[in-house]
Order: structure tokens, then sequence, then C-alpha cells
């Protein structure tokens, strides 16, 4: 062997000795964990925004339901004083903004799986990190342990065939880390793809807005003429039903809290039904008790559900009487929902979002509550 091969093979000896250090697997491991710890604080962060995005969207269709209804009464005002011009204006801007709160709750729901759906990323990533803590300790202690044999190995009698098995093991950390590294950039990946763009939401809202502007007039016209009956009679109490895609919204107002109630119930049946030639088939009464007066109307919009949902059966007539201990007793005559003229989605249940049950500032009670309905190809139950 020539003394020039001689140096160029203890050269290549250091060489690769230097790069063994300078890829020490242990480093690369810990690296990686770092790396994923970030990835987890990433995910979080977006999980924070989404839900920020959710709470402000709900905050802004609660605002634009209060002016909705501020709106109803400003129009209410406005026919008393004989400017039906203003009352039609108010209106038309409330139907604009109850339609503005409906893309509102598209929106909420589209953030809130997002959110879950984030939320769920971040549990998975938690786990495989956990997984991986314990597992880079193991690699360390291995590495180790087969870097200071090959040291011995070499110190006893040069460079040898432990070298290689040294080399093998830190070729299997590495494997580890590459494949650990390649899950943790698939997951990223995915949650980029996951997060929806906005570019369409935006043209779909203005493509709405055109549209809801073409039925906005007739809806007026129909909204003022109801508001002119009921202000004619005299009578200070009704009812209105309000759709929307997967729910309905019942306002109801009367002198009293139970002749409200009774107002919100016959909303109700009228959302969905047309009793008048049903014949009432049995009595019910029903007694209830609650902490707020919210809860009385909950109570009683739930019991109408279940005996259209259980028995099959829908009020024809139906009254609330107070009771001395400040309960109150729900009285109806109930029909065969057979043979009621259905005309709309059957209600499935009552949501707490956005309840109000309270007197104005003249003594007069109002109040208002979401019900859930069901699918379009669904029907009420018939017995």
């Amino acid at each position: 062997m020539t003394i020039a091969r001689r140096i160029a093979e203890l050269y290549n000896v250091k060489m690769n000795a230097a790069l063994d250090r300078a890829a020490d697997p242990r480093e690369l491991v810990d690296y990686t964990y770092i790396q994923l710890q970030e990835l987890l604080a990433e995910v979080r962060r977006g999980t924070a925004q989404v839900a920020a995005s959710r709470k402000r969207a709900e905050s802004r269709a609660s605002d634009l339901r209060r002016a909705a209804d501020r709106l109803s009464e400003q129009a209410e005002q406005a026919v008393l004083a004989g400017r039906d011009d203003l009352a039609r204006q108010a209106l038309a801007r409330r139907v604009t903004i109850l339609a503005q709160v409906s893309r509102l709750a598209e929106q909420q729901d589209a953030l809130r799986a997002e959110e879950q759906k984030m939320a769920d990323a971040g549990r998975r990533l938690q786990e495989k990190i956990d997984a991986f803590s314990m597992r880079k300790e193991a690699i360390k202690a291995a590495y180790t342990a087969a870097r200071a044999q090959a040291s011995i190995a070499e110190a006893l009698a040069g460079i040898s065939g432990e070298v290689t098995d040294a080399g093998t093991a830190a070729g299997r950390a590495e494997d580890q880390e590459a494949d650990l590294l390649a899950r943790a950039s698939a997951l990223d990946d995915l949650l980029a793809s996951a997060t929806p763009g906005d570019a369409a939401a935006l043209s779909d809202e203005q493509l709405q807005a055109q549209l809801d502007q073409i039925s906005t007039q007739a809806e007026v016209d129909e909204d003022l003429a109801r508001l002119r009956e009921r202000l004619a009679a005299g009578v200070g109490q009704g009812h209105r039903a309000v759709p929307h895609a997967a729910h309905v919204r019942i306002e109801a107002w009367a002198p009293t809290r139970e002749e409200c109630l009774a107002e919100a119930a016959r909303g109700l049946v009228g959302s969905f039904a047309v009793v008048a030639a049903a014949r009432p088939r049995r009595t019910a009464e029903r007694r209830f008790i609650a902490g707020s007066d919210a809860d009385l109307l909950v109570a009683v919009i739930d019991e109408v559900i279940y005996r259209l949902d259980a028995d099959g059966q829908i009020p024809v007539t139906l009254a609330v009487q107070p009771a001395p201990d400040g309960a109150v007793v729900l009285s109806m005559q109930l029909a065969d929902v057979s043979e009621a003229e259905i005309t709309g989605a059957a209600p499935k249940g009552a949501s707490l979002h956005d309840l109000r049950c309270a007197p104005g500032p003249a003594g007069r009670w109002s109040c208002a509550i979401t019900i859930d309905v069901q699918k379009g190809d669904e029907a009420p139950p018939r017995r």
C-alpha cells in the first residue's frame, strides 16, 4: 500500500468520524420533538382563532336580532303615528337583518365544525407527541450504548466491524426520525387543506343578498298588513313565525305573561299546521313552575311538541292561566294530527339560544323562541 493511499484512507476515516458526530441521532430526535411541540402550539392557536371567530359571529347575530326586534317596535309606533312609509322602511330593513342572521347561523355551524376538527387534530397530535417522547429516550439510550461499544472496540482493536454495527444502529434511529418528520408534515398538510376559503362564501353571500332583495318587498307588504290588522283590532296581542333554513323563530306579545305564553304556543302550532277543521278528541292540563319566565316559555312549548311527537295529537285550542304560587296551568283541547292540514315542517325541539320572555317598558309582555324543525322530507307523526 502506497503512502498516498494510506493518507487518503486515514483522511476518509477522520471525515466519517466528524460527520457521525455532526449527525448525532440524539440531537435529531430532540430537534424533531421540539418541532412537533411547535406544530401542536400552531394547531392550538388555530383552534383558538376559529373559536374566537365563532364567538364574534354569535355576538353579531345576537346584536342583529335585537336590532330586528327594535325595528319591529319602531314600525308599530310609525303605523300608530300614521307614517306607513317609515313603517315600510323599518320592516324592509328588519327582513334584511333577519336574512343576515340566518347567514350568520350557517357561518357559526361551519366554524363550530372547523373548531371541532382542529381540536380533534390537536388531541391526536398530542397523543403522537407523548408516544414519541417515550420512544426518543429509548432511541437515545440505544444509540449511546452502540456508540460506547464502538469506541471500546476501536480502542482495543482499531476500526473493526463494530463500527458498522454502530452505523447500522444510527441509521435505524435516523430512519425512525425521518418517519416521524413525514407524519408531522402530513398532519400539517391535512390541517392546511382543511381550512375553508372565504372567496366562495363571499360570492354566495352576494348572490343571496340579490335574491333576498327580490323577495323583500312582498314580505314587507305582508308584515305591514298584519301589523295594521292587529292594531286596528285593538286587542294588543298576537304572534308571528319567522322561518329559516333549519328552524323557525316564534314571536308573541300580549298584555300579560300567561296570554303571551299562550300566543307563543299558538304561533308554534300555526307555523306548521292549520287546525280550524280538526275536531277535539280530549282535553289535557299541565301545571308548570320554573325559576324564570323564559323557562316557563320553554316548558309550554316543549309540552306541545311532546304531545305531537309522543301521542300524535295537536292542540286545537289552548289557554294559560296563572296559579297562586307563581306557576301556570296549560289547558288544551287536542285533536289527532291526521285531522289537521300540515303546511310546514314539524317541530323537533326548542332552542335555548336567544330566548326571551319579559315585559317591556309599557308593561306589555313579549317573548321569542327558536324552534328546530324536521327536514323537508319528514312529517309529524300520524295516529
